[in-house]
């Protein structure tokens, strides 16, 4: 025989799988977890090694002592000595449909046995999100290094990895890692923004009111009780806080707003008509010797593409006010990330020449024979494209993700892109060249050109062009005057921004269908019509009916809200929304009290729904099985 020689032969070695550093744990980075751990088991039971054994490592940053980010209230499940975080205030209740946001794995037939409300209040919510990424994996933050502030994230280009320098709170230990990829997912709530020009006006005016952000309401009735405020802004926080304050008894709110088509604006009454809806109109001027405000019109300029104060505009003077709530929105905290990647999250224009085509037309709608051809603005401020990123990816570097979201859908949105996130990381889902991704964001701003209300946000001159064809015709018609057009404008505005997340939905493999970009199915449409319903619940209030005195959009009919997973269907609150408790979610029966048995029987009892209304239809009640991911690049 002869002698034994050494078998040199190289075996191919298995890539190391990517690390991944995600600054945040609140829904964007539970979220981001949960995918991987969801794909996890999918492949533990299939015996799947090889697609186990490229899944990335994963280490979460959380700054605060507990998951859950802005949905944790400070004053209860919060940490009170961090005041660098901002929570939710513990009273918070959802302003959307409950459907919007509940998880194909894990319904609320799963976790709370009963059917609910279509508002629901914060602390239940939290609670559902917290047990369905930890179910199924007690030891589902492991991952997560809490009290650990990220303090800068820089990528090293020779080495193509991101230096990633944290700080622990409590330990004081500071540390520098690497790491292949970045996910920042701090969410859009970083921190309070405030109009600084009506801060500096309050201020110097010497008003001797009180003055706090939407974020700092931990002690609202002593704000509010018995007093007369001032809203500035009429989003969701200021109809939300409107409310509230309602039911602690305030005099009056006031709610001031530049645009005038919040949502706060939108709704046509409130309870013991103690809200008054300032539209266009803003703080100018501090009076009755620091305890009262007077507000100018405002109008849309569209030679200097600015809103401006007209000098022989209307005033109207605002007396014994005594407190001031910003319901004026919130900034991300970028601070950590380096200049160069961050994005502005669609607060920085778009060159209207540089992404529209020569000579565009808007596709003709209603409002086309009373404004004609309105030539766009030469900036514009776009809803679902940032300069700098494509879907979620910085495009001068793919490995740097931004979760978060800006659909009507927001939770939901956000579960979305951290499935298509993990795709990109895995490659399951492919990314597009720069000069692609460039060309893809342009055709998806021409899509929010040719919707009503996207462009109406994104382009001044288009908005000012419809403000002033409004005023005419409230002068023409009277004040009650209302758009007949308005509702297929919203209507088709959410249905934008439901094709925008089906595309996501297919491209991240994610476990549930409502459709594609170019036609969502019956699905999709039943969430769209549920948010429209939602809508039309504020806009049909009426202020002289006899239960105006109390009733609020939450109060409305619940018909047409089911499940989107189970077809359970939404069920009213058991009292006036007015009457309940702050901790109280308005389900007549508690999960915790009463036996499942009960609850099987109360779900049999109600009238059921079709789900799967033909055979070409989709089964509405399926979740897609996860092995079915297949790589995917978009058409």
């Amino acid at each position: 025989m002869g002698e034994a020689t050494e078998d040199t032969t190289k075996v191919p070695s298995t890539p190391a799988p990517p690390t991944v550093a995600v600054i945040g744990c609140g829904p964007g980075g539970m979220f981001f977890l949960h995918a991987i751990e969801m794909r996890r088991r999918k492949m533990e039971e299939k015996g799947d090694l090889e697609g186990l054994a490229s899944l990335p490592i994963v280490t979460c940053f959380e700054r605060a002592s507990v998951p859950g980010g802005v949905w944790r209230a400070k004053s209860t499940d919060g940490n009170p000595e961090q005041t660098d975080t901002t929570n939710m205030y513990e009273a918070l209740w959802t302003n959307g449909p409950k459907e919007d946001i509940e998880f194909p794995d894990y319904t609320y037939d799963d976790h709370f046995h009963q059917p609910l409300p279509v508002y629901m209040p914060r602390q239940p919510l939290l609670d559902y999100m917290l047990c369905r990424v930890t179910r199924n994996c007690p030891h589902f933050f492991d991952a997560v290094r809490f009290n650990t502030n990220v303090t800068s994230v820089k990528w090293d280009e020779e080495k193509s990895k991101f230096v990633v320098a944290t700080s622990n709170h409590e330990t004081k230990e500071e540390l520098t890692e690497t790491f292949d990829k970045c996910i920042w997912a701090a969410g859009q709530n970083g921190k309070p923004s405030f109009p600084m020009s009506i801060k500096r006006l309050l201020k110097r005016g010497g008003f001797k009111g009180k003055c706090i952000h939407s974020s700092e309401c931990e002690d609202f009735k002593t704000d509010v009780e018995g007093k007369r405020v001032v809203f500035i802004g009429d989003e969701y926080s200021a109809e939300d806080l409107a409310l509230q304050a309602i039911k602690l008894g305030v005099e009056k709110v006031f709610i001031c707003s530049r645009r005038g088509w919040g949502v706060a604006t939108y709704t046509s009454a409130w309870p013991m008509k103690k809200v008054e809806a300032c539209e266009c109109m803003l703080p100018t001027e501090v009076i009755q010797d620091g305890r009262g405000l007077r507000l100018t019109k405002v109008y849309p300029d569209i030679e200097t593409e600015e809103y401006e104060f007209a000098d022989d505009g209307d005033t109207k003077d605002l007396l014994d006010i005594e407190t001031v709530v910003f319901c004026t929105g919130y900034k991300p905290n970028l601070s950590m990330i380096e200049a160069s990647m961050r994005p502005s999250f669609c607060n920085v224009p778009f060159e209207t020449e540089e992404v529209l085509p020569e000579n565009w037309t808007m596709t003709p709608n209603p409002s086309s024979e009373h404004l004609g051809h309105v030539l766009p603005s030469e900036e514009l401020y776009t809803t679902y494209v940032d300069p700098l990123l494509y879907r979620n990816t910085l495009i001068s570097n793919p490995n740097m993700m931004y979760l978060f979201s800006n659909a009507h859908y927001p939770l939901k949105d956000i579960d979305v892109m951290a499935w298509l996130c993990l795709s990109y990381i895995t490659g399951d889902a492919k990314l597009p060249s720069a000069e692609e991704m460039q060309r893809r964001n342009k055709l998806d701003i021409l899509e929010e050109m040719d919707d009503f209300i996207s462009r109406a946000d994104c382009d001044f001159c288009y908005f000012a062009a419809y403000d002033d064809f409004f005023d005419k015709k409230i002068i023409e018609e009277g004040k009650s005057w209302k758009d007949p057009n308005g509702e297929e404008y919203n209507l088709i505005s959410m249905r934008l921004g439901a094709r925008f997340m089906a595309r996501s939905m297919q491209d991240g493999g994610y476990p549930e269908d409502i459709g594609n970009f170019t036609k969502l199915n019956e699905k999709g449409e039943r969430m769209v019509q549920m948010n429209f319903l939602s809508g039309l619940a504020r806009g049909t209030l009426d202020p002289d009916s006899e239960d105006s005195k109390w009733r609020t959009f939450r109060d409305h009919d619940t018909n047409g809200f089911y499940s989107l997973q189970t077809g359970t269907p939404s069920v009213p609150l058991k009292d006036r929304w007015l009457d309940l408790d702050e901790k109280d979610c308005g389900v007549t029966d508690c999960a915790e009290t009463v036996p499942p048995s009960i609850f099987d029987k109360k779900v049999s009892q109600l009238p059921s729904l079709d789900l799967k209304k033909d055979e070409e239809g989709p089964n509405l009640t399926d979740v897609s099985d996860l092995s079915s991911i297949e790589s995917k690049e978009e058409s």
